[in-house]
């Protein structure tokens, strides 16, 4: 396993940003999630994502595609003027399985959209509570099924297929590369899961959870339980593979770029995660980001640590995608 930091400030380790501080302290000093009702959580959490960008040479499109369940929404984001077929990135959305969507992440497909010649494919996977495991699984799968199937409808090259996602996104992407290789197919020739939730059974019990689960720093203990709660509330369904990647059997995995924030809950089973797949002959390229917590990734305060995870993994995925 290939283990560095990004820390473009040069430092081996900081303070969290304090813009960061300043977000971690507001959210603190609120109702907290399992006080909230849920609708309203889904509603300021995409409402402290908006405006949509615009102007930035990003062409989108909304579609449905089919899934198990019913029609999946999807966008699809390209760069003016990049001529297909494109390699195909299938991404899914953080919020812990219960909050997001299309749009509380669109600056982050849009980000790996600019900085390559790229279709990427965001899916609107279904949320628990209402949908409980392994409805956002199964969905995820369709998703890099319908990108396999029909790509070249949608601009992209079908043999060249990647998946990302960031936090509960991450989980999905580690289960729709299980998936994929359990059901034999489609391939998938690379994964970039950003601090991805990889274990639901230990929560609290990583040392990261008692540095930074108080909520001084953002999501906290408490928000991870109540999501594996809304999202697998039969507990002996939790140490699945597909649930709780970690505890699977990584073998014969895709290459996987895994990204995991300093002052996050959970960047220990992070690195766990990227030990075991290493361990499992998987080629893995690992950074830790420091400064910054978790949903780093997504924000629009002028990080200089979010161009720098952008503008090494997505090289890094395109030389997997040739």
């Amino acid at each position: 396993m290939r283990e560095d930091d990004v820390i473009p400030s040069g430092a081996l380790s900081r303070p969290l940003a304090a813009p960061l501080v300043e977000a971690a302290r507001l959210r603190a000093e609120g109702p907290q999630l399992d006080e909230r009702d849920v609708a309203l959580s889904r509603r300021q959490f995409v409402e402290a994502r908006l405006p949509l960008r615009s102007g930035d040479g990003i062409v989108t499109e909304d579609r449905t595609i089919p899934g198990p369940a019913g029609p999946i929404p999807v966008r699809l984001y390209r760069r003016a003027g990049a001529e297909g077929p494109l390699p195909i990135l299938v991404y899914f959305h953080g919020g812990g399985m219960v909050l997001g969507n299309l749009d509380s992440h669109d600056l982050v497909c849009r980000r790996q959209a600019e900085r390559a010649d790229i279709l990427v494919m965001s899916v609107d996977y279904r949320l628990a509570p209402e949908h409980p495991y392994p409805a956002a699984t199964e969905d995820a799968y369709a998703g890099l099924v319908h990108a396999a199937r029909f790509g070249a409808e949608l601009g992209g090259d079908p043999a060249r297929i990647a998946v990302s996602g960031d936090s509960a996104g991450g989980m999905l992407t580690l289960a729709t590369a299980l998936m994929a290789r359990d059901r034999g197919g489609p391939a998938i020739r690379a994964l970039f899961p950003i601090y991805p939730m990889a274990d639901l059974v230990d929560i609290g019990l990583w040392p990261s959870y008692e540095r930074h689960g108080d909520g001084s720093t953002g999501l906290t203990t408490r928000d991870v339980a109540w999501f594996a709660a809304q999202y697998c509330p039969d507990p002996a369904l939790r140490a699945e593979p597909t649930a709780s990647p970690i505890r699977a059997d990584l073998a014969s995995l895709p290459p996987a770029f895994i990204a995991v924030a300093e002052y996050d809950v959970l960047r220990d089973e992070g690195v766990a995660l990227a030990r075991k797949l290493a361990e499992a002959g998987v080629e893995v390229e690992f950074v830790q980001v420091t400064g910054v917590n978790h949903g780093f990734i997504g924000s629009d305060l002028g990080l200089p640590e979010v161009d720098a995870v952008f503008d090494r993994a997505m090289p890094w995925l395109m030389d997997r995608l040739r």
